[in-house]
């Protein structure tokens, strides 16, 4: 029995299937999943100019929570893209914003991606072991790969909501 705080309508689950989001955060993990000597600190300038070659130049770096926050408009609904790149690592957390009245209302859609995957696991009653991995990279190529991906899957994640709920 799935407690229901765990529990995601079927629009969402629609949703994150028809993305393939499971699969596709759980392929980035693995394919970019080094135990290897990784990049553990990172140039700001370098990384917003890896944002900016991805098309993403209103990007910006914030100081005080140390992660990398892109909001944006689209179809009349906000979304965003953070991500955190600490020794090495990337975390990816993206969804759609919710105003204080849609709190209320709706639930969240998007989030941490290794959270995301561990619900998806837990509403389809197939839980593993453990969280997926944050993908790791060891160059500033690596990385540009990693977000190039995780772009593609935001993009689709913020077109396929439009879909669900226009």
């Amino acid at each position: 029995m799935i407690r229901e705080d765990l529990k995601f309508s079927d629009h969402l689950a629609k949703i994150y299937t028809n993305v393939n989001y499971y699969e596709r955060y759980k392929k980035l993990s693995s394919d970019y999943n080094t135990e290897e000597v990784r990049l553990e600190k990172t140039d700001k300038k370098v990384v917003l100019e890896i944002f900016k070659k991805l098309g993403y130049s209103n990007v910006k770096y914030i100081t005080s929570e140390s992660f990398y926050q892109l909001r944006e408009d689209f179809s009349g609904y906000k979304f965003y893209f953070h991500t955190s790149l600490k020794y090495g690592l990337v975390e990816l957390i993206f969804g759609k914003s919710r105003t204080e009245e849609e709190r209320k209302t709706e639930e969240m859609i998007g989030g941490v991606a290794s959270e995301v995957c561990k619900l998806i696991e837990i509403n389809k009653s197939s839980i593993t072991e453990g969280y997926i991995k944050k993908p790791r990279f060891r160059t500033y190529e690596e990385l540009e790969e990693i977000l190039e991906s995780a772009f593609s899957l935001y993009e689709d994640l913020k077109s396929e909501f439009i879909k669900t709920y226009k």
